[in-house]
């Protein structure tokens, strides 16, 4: 069994003495922060910042004991997108409130940049975000999508105005006045649409913030949901990306389809 969390490596000598004192071993390996076994359980802790636990011990427990009390930020919003350099499917924009309540969790819960996991992983992480309730998401079906992207002639306008409905929605039902949101372009449109008083953070690689990868957790497994929704419709599978596949399909269907039953599947300003 494995499990993987995502944390700052300058909390390394925290997590050691928190192994120790779960009765831990060290093991030397130059090549790693460090590296400790005991209780059926291997823990490695990588400069990249991921910590691998391994072995046939409690993992999970082992998990929550390390996160525990760790000083990381919380009391703001997160949010990111998927979808948006797909031909088929949806925009979907997401945001997570991260409060002191649920922070433990959320570490526990090995939240990080969602292409880093597998289609389990993210199904079966996904799942437990949308237990605790902090999010909300904005899901732009192609339809729609096309209708509004005719309105704003410009994606990263609407990108900024989907961005901002979600971190006014979050700021609303929990007065989170900080938001860091996964830059999609130097110098957005965010505050332009944004209607609280919310200070507003973009970085690039933004997912090291555990509010913004739960977010794009979120964000792209309903991306994926939606995905297998319209498959159905179109009566073939339809693949993420806009690359030769997904170009082949959409001529095949354009072949079968008018164009309203296409404007349904696929963002129509794509270069097919």
């Amino acid at each position: 069994m494995n499990k993987v969390l995502k944390l700052p490596v300058e909390f390394a000598k925290r997590l050691e003495k928190k192994l120790e004192n779960l009765g831990f071993q060290k093991e030397e390996n130059p090549n790693v922060v460090f590296s400790y076994k005991g209780n059926g359980i291997k823990v490695v802790f990588y400069p990249t910042g991921t910590l691998l636990l391994q072995g046939k011990g409690n993992l999970e427990e082992v998990a929550k004991n390390l996160v525990s009390d760790l000083p990381v930020e919380s009391e703001y919003i997160g949010t990111d997108e998927a979808g948006k350099g797909d031909l088929f499917g949806p925009l979907v924009v997401c945001g997570f409130a991260l409060t002191k309540d649920v922070l433990d969790k959320i570490l526990s819960l090995g939240v990080r940049d969602s292409k880093e996991l597998t289609l389990e992983s993210l199904e079966n992480i996904a799942s437990e975000l949308l237990k605790l309730k902090k999010h909300k998401c904005l899901v732009l079906v192609p339809e729609v999508y096309n209708n509004l992207y005719k309105e704003f002639q410009n994606l990263n306008k609407l990108l900024s105005f989907a961005h901002a409905n979600v971190i006014d929605a979050l700021y609303m039902e929990h007065a989170l006045k900080k938001a860091v949101v996964d830059r999609f372009m130097k110098g957005s449109y965010i505050d332009c649409y944004l209607k609280g008083k919310v200070e507003v953070i973009e970085e690039i690689k933004a997912e090291r913030y555990p509010a913004v990868a739960a977010a794009s957790i979120l964000a792209r497994y309903i991306y994926f949901k939606k995905l297998e929704e319209l498959s159905k419709i179109a009566g073939v599978r339809l693949v993420a990306g806009s690359g030769n596949e997904a170009k082949r399909i959409f001529q095949e269907l354009r072949s079968k389809f008018e164009a309203k039953i296409l404007k349904k599947l696929a963002k129509l300003h794509f270069k097919v």
